[in-house]
């Protein structure tokens, strides 16, 4: 599709010049989260009528794909979300940056969005001071019964006695893909670290198996307003002024595969994008080879999710 003026601007550098990748209607989105068990009112779907027309624009310039920041989940949506195992217990990022802590000799972390605080957990386990950013009340009053020291505030608003100095460590986990200003979130973080201190980031990975999940309702608003890939790192370094260190993947799990196969089918069929009529084992016989023959080993890293790791001057 062809390049077109547009009155949003690129979320990470501010281009202009934008091309539509996808769209679905609102009325699509909705059937989707209800296809896995989620109905919304619609006051938690602020901006999303059933005829809207919800837009995936992908940067002329850098590549990088985004949506109307204006449609990111309120606080409505995610109380609503809050009712299921909305928050993951073990996630890759907590053990890779909990060991990336350790061969770097810090003492303390911020995890931004820490849930129930079980990443600072396992942070305080290898014996770093844990501090917790976390605006839902609920999460954030289970993460202190454990003993962390959380704030239910923004960023900005941290005080600057609860780390003199600055922290040594900030970590954003799935914050990124929600948040309407990437770079605006990362510079506020910048300002939290010590001189030489770093940021971990994970994101979900559109060049992963969500490549092959393009009706997956979790990555629309308004839960996610963009999709990351790992030149998005190098634009986003550029843009905050903070060194890149280094960026991966996740491995792809086969039993995670079948699973995602079976779904994408099942959100395809609900939009009329597929019959119903396919063999319904071939994603399990495609996962028992790929388990079998150790292609998680070989092949790119198409799990779910990307990291990197920022330092700051």
């Amino acid at each position: 599709m062809s390049a077109k003026p547009n009155p949003l601007n690129c979320l990470l550098c501010a281009n202009a010049e934008l091309k539509k990748s996808a769209e679905l209607s609102g009325r699509e989105i909705a059937a989707l989260w209800r296809e896995i068990g989620h109905v919304f009112p619609q006051e938690a779907f602020v901006g999303i009528g059933e005829n809207s027309t919800i837009v995936l624009w992908r940067c002329a310039a850098c590549g990088f794909e985004f949506f109307d920041p204006a449609l990111a989940g309120n606080s409505r949506f995610y109380q609503c979300l809050e009712s299921t195992a909305y928050y993951s217990s073990s996630r890759p990022e907590f053990h890779r940056t909990t060991q990336f802590a350790i061969n770097h000799g810090l003492a303390n972390v911020l995890d931004v969005g820490c849930g129930t605080g079980d990443f600072l957990d396992l942070a305080r386990t290898a014996g770093l001071q844990t501090f917790g950013l976390e605006l839902n009340p609920t999460a954030a009053g289970k993460a202190r019964a454990k003993g962390h020291e959380i704030f239910d505030r923004l960023l900005p608003e941290v005080p600057e006695d609860a780390r003199p100095g600055g922290f040594d460590l900030i970590t954003l986990f799935q914050v990124l893909e929600h948040v309407p200003d990437p770079v605006g979130i990362l510079k506020q973080a910048a300002t939290c670290l010590k001189p030489g201190g770093y940021v971990s980031i994970a994101v979900p990975s559109k060049s992963g198996l969500y490549r092959f999940m393009p009706w997956d309702p979790g990555q629309w608003p308004p839960h996610h307003v963009s999709h990351w890939g790992l030149r998005d790192f190098r634009t986003l370094a550029s843009q905050t002024n903070l060194r890149l260190m280094g960026s991966g993947g996740d491995l792809l799990i086969g039993a995670g595969m079948a699973r995602q196969i079976h779904l994408h089918h099942r959100l395809a069929f609900a939009l009329g994008k597929r019959r119903d009529n396919q063999p319904r084992a071939w994603p399990d016989i495609l996962s028992w080879i790929y388990r079998k023959t150790g292609m998680k080993f070989i092949a790119p890293r198409w799990g779910s999710s990307i990291y990197a790791y920022f330092q700051k001057a």
